[in-house]
């Protein structure tokens, strides 16, 4: 009784969702670690879409302007934030002016806090989180704009039922 017991609680434990444990250290691209953030900080205060990216990679280098465009549209209603995996300050400020990105780009402090959203496999990846920090979806590799707007747009009208 005891075993199926531990079995019961170490399932509840390790299924809790992912949202419970969002850690992830980041850092300037600029200021080289003076000024850091954690992605925790921005949970409780809108949605956040988070687009983790290595500069020199084709797909998210085409997709920047999209995110762009998101950005411009969504900044008021939607966290938007660039996570680079790359530490290299200046090819993260090489895609930053070649691409002319509007949205906040940050560096990811440690690789080991990627687990928190269950990994990055490819890059451009991108994780929508509600408010309460819930990860609501997670693409892989580029997608359309229109496909990700969808997600936004869900996630704006279930979050805006959820406050009247």
């Amino acid at each position: 009784m005891k075993k199926v017991l531990v079995f019961v609680m170490a399932f509840f434990i390790f299924s809790l969702p992912a949202f419970a444990k969002i850690n992830i250290r980041l850092d300037s691209p600029y200021f080289d670690n003076d000024t850091t953030t954690n992605v925790a900080n921005y949970i409780g205060k809108k949605p956040i879409m988070l687009v983790f990216f290595y500069p020199d990679c084709t797909p998210c280098r085409h997709g920047a302007a999209q995110i762009n465009t998101l950005y411009k549209k969504y900044k008021d209603k939607i966290f938007i934030l660039g996570i680079s995996l790359s530490r290299d300050r200046y090819d993260i400020g090489d895609f930053i002016k070649d691409l002319n990105v509007v949205y906040p780009i940050w560096r990811i402090h440690s690789k080991s806090d990627l687990r928190n959203v269950g990994g990055i496999l490819a890059t451009p990846t991108i994780v929508i989180v509600d408010r309460s920090g819930k990860i609501v979806k997670k693409f892989i590799g580029k997608r359309p704009k229109r496909e990700i707007e969808a997600v936004i747009e869900q996630l704006l009208k279930k979050e805006e039922q959820c406050t009247k």
